[in-house]
């Protein structure tokens, strides 16, 4: 008996052991045996050179022990080369990437690259194996082991020797074993490549819009005349937070210059105390932008995070730790110490939720990292989300918009209106005075395109894109039918395929019909249009910008894409074409997305006092998000948008988790997905019951002809539902080997549901 619980214990050698994480689709960390000469500098946190099958991967260590677990036999234990970078990984950003794999159900080796980016595209290992002097006497006086000479005579033919990535056609193990044990004998040394030293592959990716103009970015972007003044309520309770060294939440539910001056002091406050500060926002024109901002109103050193594939130069270029950065979500990873202030600006913009694995919300993360910090978290928005704005952990700031700055809101029920009306009599009345006083106009209809679709009058057929089964947009300046959901283009039919009919009709309305139509009644105005198409193109999405910032257009359309960078100027007129057509898609949050865009709308006209008007046209003009606008009261949104919810057990009331099974055998996917469904309802007594909704064929097919099955499973605590999952995900995946089935997890999903 004695004897089976010795054997049950650890093995304690002489040798020094580092487990290590490597950044790839890997959950579990890899052992490794530290060299004599590296046992008095490694530590946890440390970056090291290790060997990951035929190549050579930089991990971190996240643990060092004397001991050996009983299941490791000590001969298969590889040798770690040598040490990465010269920085050290914090220990609380490292606890940051373990708590994000298991709250988002990720592997912590692929999180560990939102804290490393630069080793997610690390070459493979441009390093070479060298016989060394003592190697060479060994071969001449004939002491090489015979299962060891093939090797090192292939190694000692080249005085350069020879690249580790020539050794990859092998596959035997003993090869790499043998390699490891001439290491060990010190006759071969494994050292870095002169011509390929290890560098940083850099994307090959077109930029996006965003991206090219921030280059090209006005310094003079529409500012504020004269912030607010800050209320000493706000003030005391910020210095309360930042003095507690705990984590607070506030939420701050305001208009943006009162947000704007509110995060200047927050700054200010936490500097003086020598603490940073880290502000995310959505897009990254937009942080580019309040850089610039920031950096005028606190005269203090603020830098802008640039991407991941270029982040970490800031300390080197900078010379010492900046006191602020802003930049978008991947900015919550940032190497900051002392932190005292967290902002997350507009914390409602799905833009702060990662679409790749690990698919994080920034507002969450900065939950988790204020917690190790700890910091003061501030979510800041117009139109706070519902998960924000029900948090009982949060305390809510409320500021709103002085009456005198309202404009006047006006509604038109187009159901008074004669079918099909795009531009009712009273707006049209409204755009002929605001052009007559030199005033300038806003029309929004968050809808590109021509129309909708296109129907036969005869037989009612639509068309619809093969790969997603949904009815494709209309575009009439290029004659094309495309896609919302995959980008898909087609001809336009010339006959209806089902009944050879000609008359084929558009459905709906867009930007595109939008711009004719005023184009025909006001010929003479400056009209622009501003959405995703006319934005497409670098060249011209800049001088579009220009335009709009320096009000040289009579008459702009646009939709949401209006709100994705800085504030735009006041617009003596703003028309709301179709309130209500974002309330018709099959999403639980639906009306929550359509409230923000028509507050966002609401907010770009002047105040009432200087002849500012926004018209609403809608068909649901009692429509809680319709009528909450008009009061000017959002409570009226958020109470009864919230009762809907909790009926329907939607979030903020549960967490919500998106579950994809995808796979080339569509017979194979639909058994993997309800497998997976009928085992996350499964539980036992002392278990969370979770709502597992599905599985069903996804709408949006996945590209390369895979099949998808989507679930989506409602819990009440996030810790539990992401552990049943990851459970789940565990045990399936073990069934499913080989790659044949993957499963993808998203938890606090914002997709469509």
């Amino acid at each position: 008996m004695a004897s089976d619980e010795t054997s049950a214990l650890p093995r304690r050698t002489e040798a020094l052991y580092a487990e290590v994480i490597v950044p790839r689709h890997i959950a579990k960390s890899f052992t490794y045996l530290v060299p004599p000469a590296l046992a008095q500098t490694i530590a946890i946190g440390r970056r090291v050179l290790v060997p990951f099958g035929r190549t050579v991967l930089e991990g971190v260590v996240i643990s060092l022990s004397d001991h050996l677990a009983t299941e490791i036999k000590p001969a298969s234990i590889r040798e770690i080369h040598s040490l990465g970078s010269d920085s050290s990984l914090p220990t609380s950003l490292l606890e940051l990437s373990r708590k994000v794999a298991a709250y988002y159900v990720a592997p912590w080796g692929q999180c560990l690259r939102l804290i490393l980016p630069a080793m997610a595209t690390r070459k493979p290992s441009p390093t070479r194996y060298v016989a060394t002097a003592q190697g060479r006497a060994a071969l001449k006086a004939s002491l090489c082991p015979d299962e060891l000479r093939p090797i090192l005579n292939r190694i000692a033919r080249r005085t350069s020797g020879i690249l580790s990535s020539t050794l990859q056609p092998t596959r035997q193990r003993k090869v790499q074993r043998g390699i490891d044990d001439l290491i060990n004998r010190s006759w071969v040394a494994f050292m870095p490549s002169n011509n390929t030293d290890v560098e940083l592959q850099k994307p090959s990716r077109k930029l996006n819009v965003d991206e090219y103009d921030r280059r090209t970015l006005v310094d003079g972007a529409p500012l504020t005349e004269t912030l607010p003044e800050v209320d000493s309520s706000w003030k005391t309770r910020v210095s309360q937070c930042l003095h507690s060294n705990r984590m607070s939440k506030l939420v701050l539910h305001a208009p943006w210059e009162q947000r704007l001056s509110r995060l200047v002091d927050a700054i200010q406050q936490a500097h003086s105390m020598k603490k940073s500060a880290l502000v995310l926002t959505g897009e990254v024109v937009r942080a580019s932008w309040l850089t610039q901002v920031l950096t005028r109103l606190t005269d203090l050193q603020v830098t802008f995070a640039r991407p991941p594939s270029e982040s970490g130069r800031w300390q080197q270029s900078q010379g010492q730790t900046p006191s602020v950065i802003v930049g978008t979500r991947s900015a919550i990873f940032s190497p900051l110490s002392s932190i005292g202030l967290i902002w997350v600006e507009g914390e409602e913009d799905p833009a702060l939720k990662e679409p790749q694995e690990p698919r994080y919300h920034a507002r969450e993360v900065a939950y988790l990292r204020a917690e190790t910090e700890p910091a003061l978290v501030v979510l800041a928005s117009a139109h706070p989300s519902l998960e924000s704005r029900f948090d009982s952990e949060a305390e809510i700031h409320h500021v709103p918009q002085e009456v005198v700055l309202r404009p006047t809101i006006e509604l038109v029920d187009l159901r008074n209106e004669p079918a099909g009306t795009l531009l009712s009599h009273k707006l049209i009345r409204a755009m002929h005075e605001a052009l007559q006083d030199h005033a300038k106009i806003l029309l929004f209809l968050n809808r590109k395109g021509y129309a909708g679709t296109l129907v036969c009058r005869d037989c009612g057929w639509v068309p619809r894109c093969d790969a997603c089964h949904v009815a494709l947009t209309y575009y009439r300046e290029v004659g094309r039918l495309t896609c919302r959901y995959c980008g898909r283009a087609d001809r336009l039919p010339e006959l209806c395929p089902l009944c050879r009919a000609p008359r084929m009709s558009p459905v709906g309305h867009g930007t595109e019909r939008v711009e004719a139509d005023v184009r025909h009644i006001f010929p003479r105005a400056k009209i622009a249009r501003l959405d995703g198409d006319t934005l497409r193109r670098s060249a011209s999405a800049r001088a579009l910008w220009e335009g709009t910032r320096s009000g040289a257009w009579d008459v702009l359309i646009g939709t949401q894409a209006l709100f994705r960078r800085e504030p735009l100027p006041r617009y003596g007129l703003v028309g709301i074409l179709h309130a209500d057509s974002g309330l018709h898609i099959s999403e639980f949050r639906a009306a929550e997305r359509t409230y923000h865009f028509l507050v966002d709308a609401a907010n770009l006209a002047s105040p009432g006092s200087a002849g500012g008007r926004v018209i609403v046209q809608t068909r649901l003009p009692t429509h809680h998000a319709v009528q909450a606008l008009i009061s000017g009261d959002p409570d009226q949104f958020y109470d009864e948008e919230y009762d809907a919810r909790r009926l329907l057990r939607y979030p903020p009331v549960c967490h919500l988790a998106e579950l994809s099974v995808i796979g080339k055998d569509i017979r194979m996917v639909e058994e993997a997905a309800k497998r997976w469904g009928a085992e996350l309802e499964r539980n036992d007594c002392e278990q969370e019951a979770f709502i597992v909704l599905g599985p069903v064929p996804a709408i949006r097919r996945h590209p390369k002809g895979r099949q998808q099955y989507r679930i989506l499973v409602k819990g009440t605590a996030v810790t539990t539902l992401s552990r049943r999952i990851h459970d789940s995900v565990q045990k399936l995946e073990r069934d499913y080997y080989n790659g044949r089935i993957k499963f993808v997890v998203d938890i606090d999903s914002i997709g469509n549901a």
